[in-house]
């Protein structure tokens, strides 16, 4: 096993080369979540890992987490889609038909009850078969305008990676690097989020778009800017497509705040896109102080993803 820096995002990120799933043990799996837990961003490079390998590996770091269905456990006191499709009421409560809709809606993006396929490619009735459509993503973050977001995403490349690019920008060392007095003021900013329909995959399909609210911002919130990893690392909490204003702040001062900070973060000395030269890597990274996008030829593009926690 080979590990070396990635460009571009200084102390927060590493390359995993010379690795097969033979060579795996829990010692090991254990010690390369424990790097990649302080790394930020790890891409472990053409690992031969099946479906169920991804899965179960994964798993072991942590519970698999999506605060959509934390949100029906809260509701219902089950999370068995189907009653929620089938009944009218479940424990007493009536079933919300947004609610039912969600769940009809990305059981066609499940490949198992953990992993979702990530894909703009559709199935024989002409439903997509995986999160966003085609083309290119926008910064972001996964559950950006909830409190209690995912700590973690994973994304396994499968089929049609070769085009396209994960992009990371990392913003630790971008905090670092301010004044402290600037810091000082970051340190007591409260962002608003909002959804925009079509700000984050300009492509998305209404479906899709429904599911990205639901994921993204279901509802209006504050969240202050800065935040700690999981690790310890303090950074921003920050997605550009759901930043909408700033406690307190008139909507032109903020935005005036949000275009600095766009202009000083998404340079070079913060970010590195990952342009795929093999289908199956292995793309670990941090969701609570670092963003990810997405550019290139996305067409039949297939990988799949796991959010998780580092229990």
């Amino acid at each position: 096993m080979k590990i070396t820096k990635i460009p571009g995002l200084g102390k927060y990120g590493v390359f995993i080369d010379d690795l097969k799933s033979s060579d795996i043990d829990d010692d090991l799996w254990h010690e390369i979540g424990c790097i990649h837990l302080e790394s930020l961003v790890t891409i472990i490079r053409n690992i031969d890992f099946t479906v169920e390998d991804y899965r179960r590996r994964i798993l072991q770091w942590g519970r698999h987490v999506d605060l959509f269905e934390i949100h029906l456990q809260q509701q219902y006191n089950t999370l068995d889609v189907t009653k929620l499709l089938r009944e009218k009421e479940i424990n007493g409560k009536k079933v919300n038909e947004d609610d039912r809709r969600w769940v009809e809606t990305v059981l066609n993006y499940c490949e198992t009850d953990e992993v979702i396929r990530v894909s703009g490619m559709k199935d024989d009735k002409g439903k997509p078969i995986g999160m966003f459509a085609e083309g290119e993503l926008l910064w972001h973050s996964n559950e950006s305008a909830c409190l209690n977001h995912t700590p973690g995403v994973s994304l396994l490349g499968s089929t049609g990676m070769t085009k396209s690019c994960t992009g990371f920008v990392t913003t630790p060392e971008w905090y670092e690097d301010q004044s402290e007095s600037f810091r000082s003021e970051l340190d007591q900013i409260i962002i608003q989020h909002r959804f925009t329909p079509g700000k984050i995959n300009p492509g998305l399909r209404a479906e899709q778009d429904y599911v990205m609210q639901k994921n993204m911002c279901p509802e209006d919130s504050y969240i202050p800017l800065v935040i700690q990893s999981p690790y310890g690392h303090t950074g921003l909490h920050y997605s550009i497509n759901t930043v909408y204003g700033v406690k307190d702040m008139k909507q032109q001062e903020a935005q005036k705040l949000f275009d600095y900070i766009n202009s000083m973060l998404f340079t070079e000395k913060y970010m590195y896109d990952h342009w795929y030269t093999n289908d199956n890597d292995l793309c670990l990274f941090d969701n609570s102080i670092t963003l990810h996008r997405r550019l290139g030829s996305t067409n039949n593009r297939l990988a799949y993803r796991i959010q998780y926690d580092y229990s």
